[in-house]
């Protein structure tokens, strides 16, 4: 067995894109942060926005926040959160060389997971899956696998103590 095939059944592949995804949040913030210094009010605006969006991704690799997801599902696949590195990258790209840098940084990874979304083999990281998006839109509106299974134990006790014999 070669060396490669041993790392390979070693690497936990969710964790190798969250570290990407760390990543290419950390460039986000950094390309936000050169466009701001270029000066002038719409790079302000820009600078902002990729500073925002940087903080998001760095936020959804560790807790997904229901009040945003809702508004963000194309960060659950590859093709969607691809498209949306493409985008962020060509946004920073400027003529200062950090920004230059980030900004391919940014846009390569974005080409890179457009790719994987249609490689049969690579499984998405577990906050990219649809499950994850369900279970945040679950959440928001009261629910959720977590709290079906409260709502049900509370139920079905709840019954017991009226002495009602109906099972939930």
């Amino acid at each position: 067995m070669s060396i490669i095939d041993n790392l390979k059944e070693h690497i936990n592949h969710s964790l190798v894109f969250r570290i990407i995804n760390i990543i290419v949040a950390c460039f986000m913030v950094i390309g936000g942060v050169c466009v701001i210094l270029t000066g002038g009010f719409p790079q302000f605006i820009r600078g902002i926005y990729c500073i925002v969006f940087g903080v998001m991704v760095f936020v959804f690799e560790f807790r997904l926040p229901s009040i945003i997801t809702q508004h963000v599902s194309y960060m659950f696949s590859f093709l969607g959160r691809g498209l949306f590195y493409i985008f962020i990258g060509c946004i920073i790209l400027n003529y200062i060389p950090l920004a230059i840098a980030s900004g391919v940084i940014v846009a390569v990874c974005g080409v890179a997971f457009c790719i994987l979304q249609f490689v049969p083999g690579v499984e998405p990281p577990s906050n990219m899956k649809r499950q994850a998006l369900d279970d945040s839109m679950d959440s928001h509106a009261g629910g959720g696998r977590a709290a079906q299974w409260a709502e049900q134990n509370y139920d079905n006790t709840a019954n017991v103590e009226h002495g009602t014999n109906s099972v939930v």
